[in-house]
């Protein structure tokens, strides 16, 4: 109806004017999401919204639910300036920001003849579907497939990627290497600075230890930084590969520990030794953070971290990078995972690849089997299904040749190996 600019209104006020249109027989559509650095999608859903009725109304999240959802550092508008930008789009005639982690109340008090949502929901997974059956509500998934979220704008604008010249070749006698500048000075000076030294290493606390291998977690002067060592180094990538796999990724926009150090070459027994070091994440360990939360987590929260995972393994894809062991402790939690490739970090980068080609079922069911299995005692079906959801762009009609590829995978993995105590039935 709106050919002017919308009006942000209280939701006091709001209800009065929607009353005096339904008595001059106008209908009324209803969208809301937190709007947090508008982009193409949100300017689609709600010119498609627009066309469903002839009022407009768009909920707006204010702050503390949008913090909530997403995670420390936003919003990165304030509520009031978000309903603003909102309200100045063709179509919308009112806006309202409410403080609910659902619509359900304003749903009730607002009683529209259509609840729009983007198409990364469905029945299944939208927080509302109950009441708006019970009211008697349309539900219409509205604007295109999730796939340039607020959540993948700052990621693009955070990105700090290392610069290429600050690495120096270390080249030796018995080891060569590669290092961020200074860092081996750093390094040294702590006594962590050459392959003999963190092959004996004792400092800090153990993390893992397995058959001549080992992590410990070491503070240095305020950092803290893991050492990576192999006694006897198996067949396949090295410290040097990996290294380089922490700076492909940073520099591809997504997150992953800064590396500092990786040594390759005769420890002081003669025998093949490498070691890596690499600066802390912030944050914790996914498993570690649905194990704690999921169980009191609301149904908006969980259908947002979902989204976020998913989509940040996608990105990880879409820039062809192939992670076999995409387990859910080698992603780290800085915030919630509804920031997507914001707020997660990818860790034990040894044997990533580049894929030559689009990432395609075949070549991403390792990896999507791999976190699928490590979610599998965390999460129950409905959450994992989310994620893929989420992965393949906000639907699951066209998914049957991934889940196909995926349960293969799992198939041959589970059982094995590391997926030995995955397989386990999910809570």
């Amino acid at each position: 109806m709106n050919g002017a600019r919308g009006r942000v209104l209280s939701e006091a006020a709001l209800l009065e004017a929607l009353a005096a249109h339904r008595a001059a027989g106008r209908t009324v559509a209803f969208t809301n999401g937190g709007f947090d650095l508008v982009h193409v999608g949100h300017v689609r859903m709600l010119a498609e919204a627009a066309t469903l009725c002839d009022v407009l109304v768009v909920g707006v999240n204010d702050d503390a639910s949008v913090r909530a959802s997403k995670g420390a550092g936003r919003p990165l508008v304030p509520a009031a300036e978000r309903a603003e930008v909102v309200a100045g789009f063709a179509g919308v005639d009112y806006v309202v920001v409410f403080a609910d982690k659902t619509v359900d109340r304003l749903l009730r008090a607002v009683r529209p003849d259509v609840h729009a949502k983007g198409r990364d929901y469905a029945d299944a997974t939208l927080p509302e579907a109950a009441t708006n059956r019970a009211l008697g509500v349309r539900t219409a998934y509205v604007g295109d497939p999730k796939g340039h979220g607020t959540s993948d704008l700052v990621a693009r604008l955070s990105v700090r990627p290392i610069v290429l010249d600050r690495v120096e070749t270390i080249v030796e006698p018995r080891v060569r290497g590669l290092a961020l500048a200074g860092k081996p000075r750093f390094l040294a000076a702590h006594g962590l600075g050459d392959l003999g030294a963190l092959l004996a290493c004792r400092e800090g606390t153990e993390v893992w230890k397995h058959r001549g291998r080992f992590v410990r977690r070491v503070e240095v002067s305020g950092e803290v930084v893991y050492v990576k060592v192999e006694h006897t180094p198996r067949r396949g990538p090295g410290a040097l590969d990996e290294f380089r796999h922490h700076l492909a990724l940073r520099a591809a926009g997504l997150r992953a520990p800064e590396p500092w150090l990786a040594l390759e070459g005769k420890g002081p027994d003669g025998r093949p030794a490498r070691a890596l070091v690499t600066k802390e994440a912030r944050g914790g360990d996914l498993a570690a953070f649905l194990s704690s939360r999921y169980a009191t987590a609301s149904a908006r929260e969980r259908a947002a971290w979902a989204r976020g995972l998913g989509t940040a393994v996608r990105a990880l894809h879409t820039a062809r990078f192939l992670h076999p062991d995409l387990l859910a402790h080698h992603l780290v939690v800085d915030g919630t995972p509804a920031g997507g490739p914001s707020s997660l970090v990818f860790l034990d980068l040894a044997r990533l690849t580049r894929a030559r080609t689009r990432v395609v079922p075949r070549l991403a069911a390792p990896g999507l089997a791999a976190l699928a299995l490590s979610l599998r005692p965390l999460v129950p079906l409905r959450f994992r299904l989310a994620v893929l959801r989420a992965y393949l762009g906000g639907r699951l009609s066209a998914s049957r040749e991934w889940r196909t590829a995926i349960l293969r995978r799992i198939r041959r993995v589970e059982g094995r190996g590391t997926f030995r105590a995955l397989g386990k039935a999910a809570p």
